[in-house]
């Protein structure tokens, strides 16, 4: 059989499971990413003639990787930020603020320095990996985040504070990337970082921010007037969904041409594209659903491969350090920075210790690793690909196992419906 075959039989296995797991899933400890990854290092390990994934050494592989994982997470923001129901502000908002302000900055500089002083990375490669795992990532914690918009259940601040901070953070870490990038490209570290911070953080951030703004009312003002030529009395959910992929897709582009941050935009304008009062909550379910189901196709797909990769060779590189390194972030340092993070709150220590947590890493992790190494060549590079590969593979495991009976407890100790 030729090896192309298998492929298409492994990807149809994998949309199929994404029609029917879900309802399987339910009240179940397993969850989706356990069980596609499972499947795709079982697989990947048998005596079958499939392709070795390898982005480590590969650019084909590498530029693949770095271009499946982009779209998957364009998607995922434009789905993240359509749940959310709060309107944007200090007081609705704090939750998220104090992880983004506080504990990724934290997490950064305690990877960073461990990746240095443990692992023994050069500096730019240390600021690398405390970059590319400091964003809990929007793809994979879809189970600690809000419903979706048409629950109209009361958001409690773990679930709306994790969702919030899945979707800003994926760009406000993009900056951080950009540092390691200038620090490996040049020996004059001064300029470089006097550079970064005007242009990297200050101009990218805004204009992003700007971007989303612009592109969510401008996108939302043409649905609308073209929502009525649509609907001629057909299903119209074909065409709602083509048109927030189309839109997507333009706000993550354009954005990007300018130098912003592309995934910030895309965030930024779902969100203000559901703040708006003639968007009904029917209307942003239905749109939901359709980046629901592009993304989950897309994404069950790509987790069999992820686990394909961590069974040929994926974990290669990997020493006793690396490991430790990557198990103290997901136990240590994401707890120890989000209880720090929220020392200003007035939040109950019982929701406090959940997000902390919680700090999913997955899908984000694997796309700023890949645009990193595809834009330069840093040192120890297949130590930092071994680290985060763990990383990810023990956090689907840890919170996958973990999420519906910690969130569970939380709702019983809040006095909320379990």
């Amino acid at each position: 059989m030729h090896p192309h075959i298998l492929l298409l039989l492994i990807a149809g296995l994998a949309l199929l499971g994404a029609f029917m797991l879900p309802g399987l899933l339910k009240n179940r400890l397993l969850s989706l990413p356990i069980i596609y990854v499972s499947f795709g290092f079982l697989i990947f390990s048998l005596p079958l003639d499939l392709p070795l994934i390898n982005p480590e050494d590969r650019v084909f592989d590498r530029q693949w990787m770095e271009y499946i994982t982009e779209f998957i997470v364009i998607i995922s923001l434009a789905g993240t930020g359509l749940k959310m129901k709060r309107p944007p502000g200090w007081k609705t908002w704090s939750t998220g603020v104090f992880l983004l302000a506080i504990a990724m900055p934290l997490t950064i500089a305690a990877v960073a320095f461990l990746g240095w002083w443990w692992i023994g990375l050069a500096p730019a490669s240390a600021i690398l990996l405390g970059g590319v795992l400091a964003p809990t990532d929007p793809v994979l914690a879809s189970n600690v985040q809000v419903g979706p918009p048409k629950d109209d259940s009361p958001e409690d601040e773990v679930r709306f504070g994790l969702t919030s901070e899945a979707g800003l953070n994926d760009g406000l870490a993009f900056p951080f990337i950009y540092l390691a990038l200038a620090l490996v490209a040049t020996n004059n570290w001064s300029d470089a970082i006097i550079t970064w911070a005007w242009w990297d953080f200050g101009y990218r951030i805004a204009m992003g921010t700007l971007m989303g703004w612009v592109m969510g009312k401008i996108m939302l003002w043409i649905f609308y007037q073209f929502a009525n030529k649509m609907n001629d009395g057909q299903d119209t959910e074909i065409e709602e969904g083509l048109f927030i992929l189309a839109s997507t897709l333009l706000t993550y582009a354009l954005t990007e041409i300018t130098e912003g941050y592309g995934f910030l935009a895309v965030f930024v304008a779902a969100v203000v594209s559901g703040q708006q009062e003639y968007t009904n909550r029917e209307t942003r379910q239905k749109i939901y659903e359709a980046v629901d189901q592009v993304e989950q196709a897309v994404l069950g797909i790509f987790l069999i491969g992820f686990g394909g990769i961590t069974a040929t060779g994926g974990l290669e590189h990997l020493s006793w350090q690396g490991a430790a390194l990557g198990a103290a972030l997901l136990l240590i340092i994401r707890p120890v920075s989000g209880l720090i993070a929220f020392l200003p709150s007035g939040l109950p220590f019982v929701e406090k210790l959940a997000i902390s947590y919680f700090g999913i890493r997955g899908v984000g992790s694997l796309y700023y690793l890949a645009y990193a190494h595809n834009s330069e060549q840093f040192p120890e590079i297949d130590v930092i690909w071994s680290i985060v590969n763990f990383t990810i593979l023990v956090s689907i495991l840890l919170h996958g196992l973990s999420v519906k009976p910690i969130l569970g407890w939380v709702d019983r100790r809040m006095g909320r419906k379990d």
